[in-house]
């Protein structure tokens, strides 16, 4: 068998495992939601699900509770996340640094890692509860517990959107044109009312959507927080899969699921709309602008330091009570000494390691499996523009529009009985569903930053070696993956570190066999044993290390196209 012959069976071999992966990991979970949903014993039984979901008060809580909290997180977060903008894009506010340093942590301390941190920061254990029993003995110690410690976690942790987006959106904010408004003698209430407001404003909406979108789905923090009173819809969807109501739970995520697929289409339209309205031309970068008046200078002052506060606290006390003895934990307000003993524990052969191997394991699998997937189809998708090309492309996307609690109950209902798409396996109750899982939700990140590398190549590099006579998979080897190779290394450290962090997922899917660090995050948070608080400080605090380690390889890796630029 020629070289050719044998390349050419190893893609048909590779696109029927592409294919295999995508009909039985995505459209099959996704359909057998849907039927599960609708259907019960082979009738449809939509209108009888409806009404139960309907009659249930427990359900109807869960909806008042998470409309209200998602109403009052856009006012809070909007405030907030535009209030930060200003201070670092628009007025000049000293010790502008720390302010970026403070306002960005919710990009290592998000999810639940910060529920987590927030909770031993201001729950019953808190370092800060600690301090306020001791200045008022009659506060009660679960203060923070319920509807307002989620809405504090929303309020400063959601603001990341406006961080990444908004903050972008404001360089394309030509200064001309504000110069210009100033001359005529506009006041700087008018200038961001008439002349910043207007261009930012399709990021805004985005950027408002993206904020409903994520409240709607919380699920860490009204896990952690909510406490015994308070839950959202996340967690009623949970409690119907345990009570096996599935046909309850898969509906109630269904409509959830349709609900935040619109959010995600709108939020990508008004995107899209400022970007082409907004960055249509060159503009001159805002220069900042100090207020005159002391005492409204003074006043601005003060609320971006006290937002500098709110954001460190919780992640300094978190890493600092990392390295302290569990008994200091929800005792004393700083810790009196400091040890390696909690490191030491967690790292080294036991229970307390294993989840975090359970994680490093199924992440590596997931991860490569992704990886893999998108190394291949992606240069297939770009270069044969056919239907089955178009249906992976479109595939792809879905579990980035899709809620995950909707994935996962998509995977029960289609691996819960034996499966011929897994060789009449069943996985639920299995180690694999959960890295499969994984694998599933990272896949659109992946595939999205592996087409724009791939899109970056000079067709010239490949053209040469074809003319020298290389084959395919010697011109990809030798030549295409070692010009992607950095972009597939950041994508691999991104989509690692949102694995190690996923929590609704995990929820649904996890067994005794694979506990995930997430699951042992949230028991350690709000267990009253002080040594699994201490250990699930420890989790918490690698999570943060290893996701700023990324963001720094992203940073070094985006300096680092820099200078190859500008030779060419």
């Amino acid at each position: 068998m020629t070289r050719g012959r044998i390349e050419r069976a190893l893609y048909c071999l590779a696109l029927t495992v592409v294919v295999w992966a995508v009909a039985g990991f995505i459209v099959a979970p996704l359909a057998a939601a849907i039927h599960t949903a609708l259907f019960k014993d082979g009738a449809l039984t939509l209108a009888e699900t409806i009404g139960q979901l309907a009659a249930s008060k427990r359900v109807r809580t869960a909806v008042w509770n998470t409309t209200w909290m998602t109403a009052a997180s856009i006012v809070t977060v909007t405030i907030v996340g535009i209030f930060q903008i200003a201070v670092l894009e628009y007025f000049h506010v000293r010790g502008r640094w720390l302010l970026k340093i403070a306002y960005a942590t919710p990009l290592i301390f998000g999810g639940v890692v910060a529920a987590a941190g927030y909770n031993f920061t201001y729950g019953p254990g808190g370092a800060v509860t600690a301090a306020l029993t001791w200045a008022i003995p009659t506060l009660p110690r679960d203060w923070f517990i319920g509807w307002l410690g989620v809405l504090v976690v929303h309020t400063f942790l959601l603001t990341s959107f406006h961080f990444l987006f908004l903050r972008a959106a404001m360089h394309r904010v030509d200064y001309a044109t504000i110069e210009a408004a100033r001359s005529m003698g506009a006041s700087e209430l008018t200038v961001l009312r008439r002349v910043v407001l207007p261009v930012i404003m399709p990021t805004v909406l985005a950027v408002t959507l993206l904020t409903i979108y994520t409240s709607i789905a919380s699920f860490a923090a009204p896990q952690v927080l909510g406490g015994r009173d308070f839950h959202m819809l996340s967690q009623m969807v949970l409690t119907l899969q345990s009570l096996r109501r599935s046909d309850m739970a898969a509906l109630l995520a269904l409509l959830m699921g349709l609900l935040l697929m619109a959010l995600i289409l709108l939020s990508q339209h008004f995107e899209g709309k400022g970007f082409y309205s907004a960055g249509a031309k060159a503009t001159a970068r805002i220069q900042l602008r100090k207020l005159r008046n002391p005492l409204e200078n003074a006043i601005l002052h003060v609320v971006a330091y006290a937002l500098v506060v709110v954001y460190l606290v919780p992640v300094l006390l978190v890493v600092l009570f990392s390295f302290a003895p569990a008994s200091s934990v929800g005792v004393e307000v700083l810790p009196s000494t400091l040890t390696l003993k909690n490191y030491i524990r967690v790292l080294s052969s036991g229970a307390t390691f294993e989840p975090f191997l359970n994680s490093m394991s199924m992440g590596l699998l997931a991860v490569s499996a992704a990886l893999a997937m998108t190394l291949f189809a992606v240069p297939v998708i770009l270069r044969q523009r056919n239907w089955l090309t178009r249906a992976l492309d479109l595939t792809f996307v879905l579990p980035w529009v899709v809620p995950s609690i909707l994935l996962a109950i998509g995977l029960i209902a289609a691996f819960d009985l034996p499966n011929p798409l897994v060789g009449n396996v069943v996985l639920l109750g299995s180690y694999w569903l959960l890295p499969i899982g994984y694998a599933v939700i990272i896949l659109p990140l992946t595939v999205r930053f592996m087409r724009a590398a791939f899109l970056g190549i000079d067709p010239a590099y490949e053209e040469a070696a074809r003319a020298m006579g290389a084959s395919g998979f010697y011109r990809f080897r030798r030549v295409i993956l070692p010009l992607v190779a950095p972009t597939a290394t950041l994508v691999a450290g991104m989509t690692f570190n949102d694995v190690m962090a996923e929590y609704p997922l995990s929820a649904f899917l996890y067994n005794v066999n694979n506990k995930p660090l997430p699951i042992a995050i949230v028991d350690g948070s709000v267990s009253a044993d002080p040594e699994q608080a201490a250990i699930s400080l420890v989790y918490v605090t690698l999570i943060m290390a290893f996701s700023l380690a990324v963001i720094l390889l992203a940073e070094r890796l985006a300096l680092g196209r820099a200078p190859e630029t500008s030779k060419i």
